[in-house]
């Protein structure tokens, strides 16, 4: 049975609207709606989408990444590939810079730089895999010991006391590292605040409609979020944290979507790979026999083994995923963020960001529900609506939630200018076909660590407990890794500690132990002539040979000093 795949990332240009649903990229009239064209250059589902625009040539090229680890340039409208790179390391971040620098980090924590093009050569224009002499052409410019989960790039401005160009990288632990671009072995700045992973960095350049020295115009400032209950407001170039605006009460009860993690099989519905083999090779002989009853009843039950894998729901959890500035002005503008399995898009105007503690016209945060959890956000270049100060497009995940599966995948959302606040606009029987050509079709439904791979970051391994029985959970984890039938009662224990520590080594320690006390018992009781055991006798032979080695160490210590 096919599916219809969401689109599950967005890009536009000032004529255009760019979708990826799986594998699939398509592009349509950002005026009108209609498609104009629609490739699949991808083998696996695409992540990122950037757009960049040559100011010498006004060509328009999309950059586009994914699951492949292909790193593909297309020249927009009509999709054509110019080149594909292979990526060292599937990518969680893309950006690019005004002169056409492609900039990639990626799972393992580093930041690459790509040019546009590549150098022609005799090559077809899909490169070859990484080989060593790749490896050694394209070094990262700069590193995390965690994964890297965001980026932000920061022009120089020097009237805000920003004198280079700057980079923002943000990992899973925590960290918000501010280095020099490209030299990103110089580290400018630590911005400290953070206290779970960094999924969502965001440059507020400074306003242009009011001078530096006018308190209307707070300068440049970088935007903070991810797993924390809070988005932090640093300000530029000092990295210094000035506010953080709660928003976990606000978007929590829209979270319909969390993480998962498979359900265990079973021991006994395990099934031997060799046996798999076999009755593979056997299919097409048995296939054409008829089957007795019982023959049909084993059939069933093996085929039960092999359906597809269950998963259970983690505790749910809050992960920002983008922040999107819009608007004309720090006073009639803001930053729409959006939260990985949310039904809700959150607005925060400039306004709230911005205002001090003692401020009494602080404009409220918007929030704006829909029936399915939303993937992402764009900027939607031509406002449809008279009323509109601007419009975004957002795209559902149709295959969640309680609305309807057939519902529109894309829809214009509208900030509307009499009071800041956001508004679902209309969707038209018209640009509800458009929209539906986005969709890829597919075997199945994607599965959550596809759509939401930012919510598998929020759990560690060995973190997750049981929620229905603490208890338990907790006694799983306190008995872990201890050896079947040793104690752990402390008044069982002896006064060096050896007792509590599990395996072989501390068990023999125990027994040597318990043998030289019933040892001493027995020659305190009958004297020196009193019998004893083997092994208690090897056991006092072992405690004074310790003795007197930890004495012998004592005295030469005293000598050395």
């Amino acid at each position: 049975m096919t599916s219809r795949h969401p689109v599950q990332a967005l890009a536009s240009t000032p004529e255009l609207l760019i979708t990826a649903s799986d594998r699939q990229i398509s592009t349509f009239d950002a005026a009108t709606n209609a498609p104009i064209a629609s490739a699949s250059h991808h083998t696996a589902l695409v992540r990122f989408l950037c757009t960049y625009t040559d100011p010498a040539s006004s060509a328009v090229y999309l950059i586009s990444t994914g699951e492949d680890k292909q790193l593909q340039v297309s020249r927009l409208p009509q999709l054509e590939l110019v080149n594909s790179r292979p990526l060292p390391k599937r990518a969680n971040a893309l950006e690019v810079t005004p002169k056409g620098e492609i900039v990639v980090g990626d799972k393992f924590g580093d930041v690459y730089i790509f040019p546009l093009h590549v150098e022609p050569t005799a090559a077809p224009v899909v490169a070859a895999p990484s080989d060593e002499d790749d490896k050694d052409a394209h070094q990262p410019i700069l590193g995390h010991v965690s994964m890297l989960t965001s980026l932000a790039l920061i022009p120089a401005e020097p009237s805000c006391g920003l004198t280079h160009d700057w980079i923002a990288t943000g990992d899973r632990d925590e960290h918000i590292r501010i280095s020099r671009f490209p030299a990103g072995h110089v580290i400018e700045k630590f911005a400290w605040g953070s206290k779970s992973l960094v999924s969502s960095l965001l440059y507020l350049p400074p306003s242009p409609s009011a001078p530096a020295t006018d308190s209307r115009n707070p300068g440049a400032y970088l935007l903070s979020a991810g797993g924390d209950s809070t988005i932090q407001l640093f300000r530029l170039p000092s990295a210094e944290l000035v506010k953080q605006v709660p928003i976990a009460d606000l978007i929590l009860p829209h979270i319909i979507v969390c993480a998962q993690r498979p359900v265990p099989i079973p021991a006994g519905r395990r099934k031997d790979k060799r046996g798999e083999r076999k009755n593979k090779e056997q299919s097409a002989g048995d296939a054409a026999q008829p089957k007795s009853d019982g023959e049909e009843g084993a059939a069933e039950a093996d085929n039960a083994t092999t359906s597809p894998r269950q998963f259970s729901d983690l505790p749910k959890a809050m992960a920002v995923t983008k922040m999107l500035e819009i608007g004309t002005t720090r006073e009639n503008g803001g930053v729409i963020v959006l939260v990985a399995g949310s039904t809700a898009l959150l607005y925060l105007p400039f306004r709230t960001l911005f205002a001090d503690a003692t401020a009494t016209d602080v404009a409220p945060p918007s929030l704006l529900a829909f029936s399915h959890p939303i993937l992402d956000v764009v900027g939607a270049p031509v406002p449809s609506s008279a009323g509109s100060l601007c419009e975004v497009l957002v795209s559902f995940d149709t295959t969640r939630g309680p609305g309807s599966p057939d519902s529109a995948p894309l829809t214009r959302v509208s900030l509307r200018s009499e009071d800041s606040s956001l508004v679902a606009l209309p969707t038209l029987a018209t640009d509800a076909v458009f929209f539906e050509s986005a969709c890829a079709t597919t075997d199945s439904p994607p599965v959550v660590s596809s759509l939401y791979p930012v919510l598998s970051l929020l759990h560690h391994p060995g973190e997750v407990g049981d929620e229905a029985d603490p208890e338990a959970a907790a006694k799983d984890k306190r008995n872990r890794g201890k050896k079947r039938g040793w104690t752990t009662d402390p008044d069982a224990l002896s006064e060096s500690g050896d007792g509590i520590r599990p395996g072989k080594r501390a068990a023999g320690r125990a027994e040597t132990l318990q043998r030289y006390e019933e040892a001493k018992r027995k020659l305190a009781s009958g004297g020196a002539d009193a019998p004893l055991t083997e092994g208690e006798k090897a056991a006092v032979q072992a405690i004074e040979s310790e003795a007197q080695s930890e004495a012998s160490a004592v005295i030469e210590g005293s000598t050395v000093a």
